[in-house]
């Protein structure tokens, strides 16, 4: 074979091979190449007919490079390497304005703590919703004369209370009947008190303001209303002696009726009843004769197992023993039964057939004392008491003028005759 045959047919290999095309410049003869149709004929010298000549550029010697070209784009990233390592803490930057309030957590309430130690009161309670008059606690008075005795206890009634006792009177009046200068006068005039304001021999103006010996019921006085509670003194222990609650106890006659008068009202109590002065002598504290709040009265010395053997016309300037009694009423002043005609009378024992000794331990036994004349004067207005009955200063009727409250009771009754009974909460 030729040698151009030769290199024309390596030359077509290469093409064949997609191999790039690098002809020698120092070939002795030309290599051309020639297209029929898409044929590409690799001959020497020249094209047959028919053929087209494609013009091939020789590759000669490289020659100096170029200057170089502008910086291409930049291509996508390639895949991200691993985490290097952790570096050092940089220093701390400045503090960040505030963020928002998060949502409220839940709240868990703990136990509960300790209670605190009892302070004192701002204003202690007197016990009184009226004002404490030389220690009574007087919700109403009237000097008018011109009220009869059921009258005036129904106005008391009506207030929760009850028409003041003798002793209860006593600091409210005296002053007017001695010296208005020297002590507060409340009242003046004659008035009336629970236990029918009786003034034996005229000796008792004092505690009534000067009311007859024996005054009817119609007659036309004044009168004062007390009422209230006892209120709890941690200083002054409330003893309870057969069935009686008493805060103090004087068992020596040496004591005038006016100073046994302010030494219970100092303690917002008052002289004990002859039904719980009584029972107190029966417990064996009260040894002398005493005082009680309806003046001791002991006609012909019936009563010696009440008073202890007190005058038959007792003055304010003898001298005995006493004991103080607090109120019964509860500290919101209720009453725990349905009052009748305002009076709260807890037991009403309408049967005549009890003693008064008997009824008073009756009552006692229930938290209550027998009701005063006023209490049985509107108890019996009501019908709720129709038969003779006990009080608490043991119904002393002088003259049967105060039959319209206690019944057909004689002038000093007996005190082992049976008679109704009911019991108050005063």
């Amino acid at each position: 074979m030729k040698r151009g045959a030769v290199v024309a047919a390596a030359i077509e290999l290469m093409l064949a091979a997609g191999a790039p095309l690098i002809v020698p410049s120092g070939l002795e003869a030309a290599v051309v190449f020639c297209q029929r149709k898409k044929r590409v004929i690799v001959r020497v010298d020249a094209c047959k007919a028919a053929e087209q000549t494609i013009a091939v550029a020789l590759q000669g010697t490289p020659g100096p490079s170029g200057p170089q070209g502008p910086t291409g784009a930049v291509g996508a990233a390639g895949a991200g390497g691993p985490t290097g390592s952790q570096g050092p803490t940089g220093s701390q930057g400045p503090t960040g304005s505030q963020g928002p309030t998060g949502s409220q957590g839940p709240t868990a309430t703990g136990s509960q703590g300790p209670t605190g130690v009892q302070g004192s009161a701002a204003s202690p309670d007197s016990g009184c919703p009226g004002p404490r008059a030389n220690g009574v606690c007087l919700l109403s008075y009237n000097n008018t004369q011109a009220t009869s005795f059921t009258a005036a206890a129904l106005q008391c009634a009506g207030l929760g209370g009850d028409l003041c006792t003798d002793s209860q009177s006593w600091p409210l009046s005296v002053a007017s009947w001695q010296n208005i200068y020297l002590a507060q006068a409340y009242l003046q005039g004659a008035h009336w008190t629970a236990s029918f304001a009786d003034n034996d021999a005229g000796l008792w103006n004092g505690a009534n303001g000067g009311t007859g010996d024996d005054h009817s019921p119609n007659s036309s006085y004044g009168y004062a209303c007390c009422g209230g509670t006892t209120p709890p003194d941690p200083r002054v222990s409330v003893m309870t002696i057969n069935n009686v609650k008493v805060v103090a106890i004087h068992d020596v006659a040496d004591t005038h009726f006016s100073g046994a008068v302010a030494y219970c009202t100092a303690l917002n109590a008052d002289i004990c009843s002859d039904s719980q002065t009584l029972l107190l002598r029966d417990g064996g504290v009260l040894t002398v004769p005493s005082w009680t709040n309806s003046l001791s009265d002991n006609d012909a010395s019936q009563y010696n197992e009440i008073n202890g053997g007190t005058n038959d016309d007792t003055s304010p300037a003898d001298s005995y023993g006493f004991a103080c009694c607090p109120s019964l009423r509860p500290s919101d002043l209720s009453c725990p039964v349905a009052t009748t005609v305002g009076v709260c009378a807890t037991e009403i024992h309408n049967t005549a057939d009890t003693s008064f000794r008997a009824a008073a331990q009756a009552c006692a036994a229930a938290g209550a004392d027998l009701c005063s004349i006023a209490q049985a004067a509107l108890l019996r207005s009501a019908s709720a008491l129709t038969v003779p009955v006990w009080t608490n200063s043991h119904s002393d009727n002088d003259g049967g003028n105060a039959s319209v409250c206690v019944g057909a009771i004689p002038d000093n009754p007996n005190l082992s005759t049976g008679y109704g009974y009911a019991c108050c909460i005063k």
